[in-house]
């Protein structure tokens, strides 16, 4: 419903999203699967395939607290076409962009493969997971059982009037 509230749920990286592009922008850094990682202490190739993240315990936990409206799974289409399709007809969010911080994996791909930020923010999670569309009123008890569930949560935005994403500040 309008006014309800985004709460963003922390990913572990690239999850399984984008590899296409993700092996183009290797490729054209020159640097190999077993170099080390210019955004982390590992290796660019276990770091670029770090496992996607299970958020069903965390989420279970917040079914149960009551007033989750929605969950969206960031997968392929990244936040831009994954949120709107958990939203009824008529209604789109309005996400703040400087909510999170974009980890470092998502930075170097963005300045590797010069990737502007609306293509990011449509193929990546850059960050974000999992968003739960909660109830306004109990935004504030919902987050405080995903943290308790072990969940790094953000407050994104809000759901709105008007289809479609709209970001407000910067992600890059």
């Amino acid at each position: 419903a309008e006014g309800d509230v985004l709460l963003g749920l922390r990913s572990d990286g690239v999850h399984s999203n984008g590899y296409s592009l993700v092996r183009k922008i290797v490729k054209y850094s020159g640097l190999g699967w077993e170099a080390n990682s210019p955004f982390s202490r590992g290796k660019l190739g276990e770091d670029l395939l770090t496992p996607t993240r299970l958020y069903v315990k965390s989420v279970l936990g917040a079914l149960r607290a009551g007033g989750v409206n929605a969950l969206a799974h960031i997968t392929g289409g990244g936040l831009t076409e994954n949120l709107p399709r958990v939203l009824p007809e008529g209604l789109g969010a309005e996400i703040d962009l400087g909510a999170w911080t974009l980890p470092p994996v998502f930075k170097w791909l963005a300045e590797t493969g010069d990737i502007d930020e609306a293509e990011m923010l449509k193929t990546f999670n850059c960050g974000i997971g999992m968003i739960v569309v909660v109830k306004a009123d109990q935004a504030d008890a919902v987050s405080q059982v995903l943290t308790e569930g072990g969940e790094t949560v953000s407050r994104l935005g809000t759901v709105t009037v008007g289809e479609g994403v709209r970001y407000t500040g910067g992600l890059l």
